[in-house]
Formats: C-alpha cells, structure tokens, sequence
C-alpha cells in the first residue's frame, strides 16, 4: 500500500457510530472527510452540515466512482456490510468497517476472498476498537507475555446487565439490533467481537477453537419496544474448549434477572489476573500467586494501568486507521482475523440452537 499523505475519506452511513468516526477523522487534521452516503438524504444533509462535509449521495455506488476518494468507512448495519465492502474493494477504496464483519458464515468467507484479492489496500475491521487499541491490553499482554502467568489453563469472562439493550434501552432508533436478520446475534454478536479480540489477542492469537456448549435466551420481560421483529438473544453463555490446554467461560447479557460485573478472570499454572478490560472502568489489574516460586504464601498486588494519552476508544480507532493509510502501519483487526473471532461466536450461535432443538425433542 502507497502512503497517502492526506487521505480523503467517504462515509457510507450517517448514523450515530458514522458521526463520531466523522468528528474524530475531520478534527485531527490528519486528513478531510469529503463525502457521506446515506439512503436517507435528510440524514446525510444533516451530518454533513454538522461536520461540514461538502458532498452528499442518497447512493454510496454513485460516491464510490469519486476518483478523489481514497477509503471509505462502512457505517451501517451490518447485515449491509458484504455488498458494501465488496463494492468498495472493486472501487479500490482502502475500508474501515464496523463490527461485526458480516453475519453469516457465507458472507465472511465471500468477504476475506475479497480481501485478498486485493492485497494493496488497507482493511480495517472495528472489532480492535474497545481490545487491541488501548493501555491495558498493552499492559495485559506484556504480563502474560512475561511467564508471570506460567501456562493459562482457564479464562472466566462475565457481563450481566439488565435493560442495557441496543434498540430498546440504548440507541433506541436502531430497532435493527433487534431482528437477527439484520443483526445476527444479540449480545453474541455486539459485544463478543470484542471480548475475543481482546482475550485471543493478549494471548498471542494462537488458540484454536475445538468444542462449543452454548446457551441463549430472550423473552425475559414485557418491556415495550415498538419493533417489528425482538429475536435476537438478551443472555448468552458458552463454554469452550481451545487447543493448547485453554477453556473458556464466556457469558454476556443486555437483559437477564441478575447482575454480574463486567470482569475477566485468568488463571494459570503460577498466577492469575482479575481485571476489567473496558477504558471507562477501573484501571486496577489484580495480580495472584505464591511467594517464593510456589513455595511461599498467597500474594495479591495491584497494579494501576496509566491511560495516559489514551481519550477514548473511538478516537483510537480512527487514529490507527489513518496510521494505516499515511505511515503504513499494519491494521490491528485484518479481515482474516475477525473471520476467525466471527467463527467462533457463530459456533455458539449454533450450538445454543442444537441445544435448544435437543431440548425441544427431549
């Protein structure tokens, strides 16, 4: 890929995650957002007024044959994204894509086919957005990296919320969050891509997924939410079995009838680690083990990650894209990578449908 000494940018989408990537991307003089995208052209009018972005297009195929541009960021749901991206790639547009990547397993593996079809432009995934880009899986990832840790054997991940769901109690115009035709999944899927960049990831990526048990339910209150379509899950859990001696508890929900922290624990071989990886949390990572090689008595220290430099995820995630495109640095999330992550939650997908079919029969 040629640097690109002041990037041009389009947007396809002018909703909310559009207009912070367009506030991020026009205010760090970096490069100039030129064009969005939108169906809607009240929409697009408005977003490009806000930001002062001199064109607009009700069809993004009509801004992909601006010579002017040099990338797009796909900013729509994501049931939209294979079409859009495989548009973008034969425009030759570099792309930053929001997560999840695609919904099905068709669509990915169309998608990563397309990627490397084109080997000179920069892809980004979004799924890098809230793990791989900030202090603490930096810190995280040199801990371990240490062989403080020994061998991990087991990662416990939890985070249950009640009445924290996208479409209803949080962005609730996007009703779309709640169709799987149109989302996929629901916590699986919105916050899953997160979690596994950020535990593969300060793991070296170098497990293999080997066996799934999964749940998922909905339907846990009456609450109004004026959609057409409410499938998707509100509570998911999964257990996995990795190769290398790795299993993993997962478990995520936007509305169950209980409260758990949003808290991961690792453990292994001689120590083990209690944190919680969002930005916004506490920046303490709790440290445990055995003084003197094992030897000795229990020790807990707690460390304080600096966030220093660090002012928000999203602002992170632009700035390594446009790193991607003027200094060539390498993308944090390439599509082969969050095909890979998209694997594994789809495997829960499926295996909490075979679970709820044997129920069903039995």
């Amino acid at each position: 890929m040629k640097s690109i000494h002041r990037p041009r940018i389009g947007f396809i989408g002018a909703g909310m995650i559009a207009q912070d990537h367009m506030h991020h991307m026009a205010g760090s003089g970096r490069c100039t957002v030129d064009a969005i995208a939108d169906v809607n052209q009240k929409a697009a009018d408005a977003a490009a007024a806000k930001h002062k972005i001199p064109k607009t297009f009700t069809d993004y195929r009509a801004m992909l044959e601006d010579p002017e541009i040099d990338a797009v960021a796909i900013c729509t749901p994501p049931f939209l994204h294979r079409r859009m991206f495989m548009d973008a790639l034969s425009a030759g547009k570099n792309v930053l894509i929001e997560k999840p990547l695609a919904i099905t397993r068709a669509d990915v593996s169309a998608m990563v086919k397309a990627a490397a079809a084109h080997p000179k432009l920069v892809i980004c995934e979004a799924s890098c957005r809230h793990s791989r880009l900030q202090p603490k899986f930096r810190f995280i990832k040199r801990l371990i990296d240490s062989g403080a840790l020994g061998d991990i054997y087991f990662i416990h991940h939890n985070s249950v919320a009640r009445h924290a769901r996208p479409g209803i109690e949080y962005h609730p115009a996007a009703k779309w969050f709640l169709n799987k035709k149109l989302a996929g999944a629901g916590p699986i899927l919105d916050w899953g891509v997160y979690d596994i960049s950020f535990h593969l990831g300060i793991l070296g990526d170098r497990y293999s997924l080997q066996s799934t048990r999964a749940l998922t339910k909905n339907g846990l209150d009456h609450t109004p939410h004026h959609a057409p379509v409410f499938d998707v899950e509100e509570h998911a859990c999964a257990f996995m079995e990795f190769d290398r001696g790795l299993t993993w508890y997962w478990e995520r929900a936007s509305n169950a009838h209980n409260e758990a922290p949003h808290q991961t624990r690792i453990y292994g071989t001689r120590g083990g680690l209690r944190f919680s990886y969002c930005t916004w949390e506490s920046n303490e990572v709790e440290f445990f083990d055995v003084a003197r090689n094992g030897k000795g008595k229990p020790r807990r220290k707690v460390y304080q990650v600096s966030m220093a430099g660090h002012e928000n995820d999203n602002k992170a995630l632009d700035k390594h894209f446009l790193d991607c495109l003027i200094k060539g640095t390498r993308p944090a999330m390439p599509v082969t990578r969050a095909a890979k992550h998209l694997d594994i939650l789809f495997s829960m997908i499926e295996a909490a449908g075979e679970s709820a079919a044997a129920q069903r029969r039995g």
